[in-house]
């Protein structure tokens, strides 16, 4: 007996190979379509819990035409980014998406929602215009385009993997640094410490730790991420000995591309990435949309 036609809107906890590929080729449609690169986190969408609903799929005739993605990083917070296949917009497929991950965010106690929208999608952008959204900022992609590395390591910079117990320390570093509540940081566990696609690292001066960076890796690609210093050791060139050291690490794995994501109002941080030989490739606007409980 053969399944029954897809149709409408899914709501999925977790997802299956066969709609991971259905994903993977809508994205490639809208990409070519409109010369874009969409988030859509795919180191992520690959693990997802099965007892959390956090995709959102639209099916014409058993034909995958709209997606999208809740991601919830942030305690009280939650991001989406989500398509519609070219030839099915203006038929209302993107607001029944948006709709019900808005309900479910609801449903989680979340506080906002963060609508991640390419500055060079007209469909976006015409989106977000009409719900009441506020502008919340922009972070550059950039991909390492012919390394440009300090060759020796500063003598007081111990570079090594993070361990288990590290970790209350490196949520402490990530509040301090992102100037987020230290309770709201919920990502460093000892599961996420071990996965094989991830990699942590730490930088220690006379033995106390004073940066981390973490790598995953999808898609034959690794991710810069979560790099961070205490605020009193900033300036001082620990930060670019640390990012030089992950880079050659990395550069030993011999992966297709090595990007990293960063605010386009971070000055600071984007001259250092460009001094390394990180490039600008594209732009997401974020756009925060307050939950009315």
């Amino acid at each position: 007996m053969s399944s029954p036609i897809k149709q409408g809107l899914l709501k999925r906890r977790g997802l299956d190979a066969a709609e991971l590929t259905e994903i993977k080729q809508l994205a490639a449609l809208c990409n070519n379509h409109e010369g874009l690169d969409l988030k859509l986190n795919w180191g992520i969408l690959r693990q997802r819990p099965s007892d959390q609903l956090n995709d959102f799929l639209y099916y014409v005739d058993g034909q995958l035409v709209g997606f999208l993605a809740l991601f919830s990083f942030a305690a009280r917070e939650g991001e989406i980014s989500g398509m519609v296949h070219p030839a099915h917009r203006k038929g209302g497929i993107f607001q029944i998406l948006f709709e019900a991950a808005r309900q479910e965010s609801i449903s989680r106690g979340l506080n906002s929602l963060l609508l991640i929208v390419e500055g060079a999608s007209p469909a976006g952008q015409a989106f977000v215009r009409h719900l009441p959204t506020t502008y919340d900022h922009s972070e550059y992609k950039m991909v390492l385009d012919g390394p440009q590395l300090p060759q020796e390591m500063h003598k007081h910079l111990h570079f090594r993997a993070a361990h288990p117990q590290d970790i209350p320390v490196l949520s402490y570093i990530s509040a301090q640094a992102f100037q987020v509540p230290q309770d709201e940081i919920n990502w460093y566990t000892e599961q996420k410490l071990s996965e094989a696609n991830r990699r942590y690292y730490v930088g220690e001066v006379n033995s106390v730790i004073v940066g981390i960076i973490e790598v995953s890796f999808s898609e034959g690609s690794a991710l810069i991420q979560g790099f961070a210093v205490l605020p009193e050791y900033q300036g001082k060139g620990y930060g670019r000995q640390m990012l030089a050291r992950t880079v050659r690490e990395l550069l030993r794995a011999n992966p297709q591309s090595i990007w990293l994501e960063v605010m386009t109002e971070n000055k600071q941080a984007l001259a250092l990435y460009q001094s390394c030989g990180f490039k600008e490739i594209g732009c997401y606007d974020y756009y925060r949309l307050p939950l009315k409980h």
